[in-house]
């Protein structure tokens, strides 16, 4: 047989459709307790190879204190929003991956999306003054959402997002991850 060459052309448009970002203030100081104790215990498992230049704990966090009560919080919220925004329920949600990081002064994350995630999610357990907040760079003009303890942010797993680097006192505690829909 002989190759099959593939000629592959790439088309931009522009699209006339508006994402939503959705903010959630949670009141939950026993969980928050228990997940900081298990960042601070698990320490950086990834060593800052991946776009959080961040101490980041492993991916699979649902399990630990504080991370499964999260887990089902975020998963209720997600229903609840995709009925809202998609005119329809998904009973089907489930947790992709969870993972908790510590930010210090100066620690960043790259611009990068969760795709093919419905929904990505950062949890924000402990936020020093003056600390960067989540920076969306596909919206208008760029916005970055002002971000305080106790905030939970869901948004497009197909949104590029990131965080700056800035100079603050104490740490940045922040949870994250994604959900899909589980085909049965």
């Amino acid at each position: 047989m002989g190759k099959c060459l593939v000629n592959i052309k790439k088309k931009d448009f522009s699209l006339k459709s508006s994402t939503s970002i959705f903010l959630c203030e949670l009141s939950e100081t026993e969980m928050d307790k228990n997940i900081k104790k298990v960042i601070d215990d698990y320490g950086d498992r990834q060593n800052y190879r991946t776009n959080i230049k961040a101490q980041m704990t492993d991916w699979k966090m649902w399990n630990k204190p504080g991370f499964n009560h999260l887990t089902n919080i975020v998963l209720d919220i997600c229903k609840k929003i995709s009925s809202l925004k998609l005119k329809k329920e998904k009973k089907n949600l489930v947790l992709h991956n969870l993972w908790g990081m510590k930010y210090k002064s100066n620690d960043y994350a790259v611009e990068h999306d969760h795709w093919p995630s419905l929904w990505s999610f950062v949890y924000y357990l402990k936020v020093p003054k003056g600390a960067p907040g989540l920076f969306f760079s596909e919206l208008e003009d760029g916005i970055e959402i002002d971000v305080k303890s106790g905030l939970l942010v869901l948004f497009d797993g197909s949104l590029k997002h990131s965080v700056k680097s800035g100079v603050f006192k104490g740490y940045r505690y922040v949870v994250s991850g994604n959900i899909k829909e589980k085909i049965v």
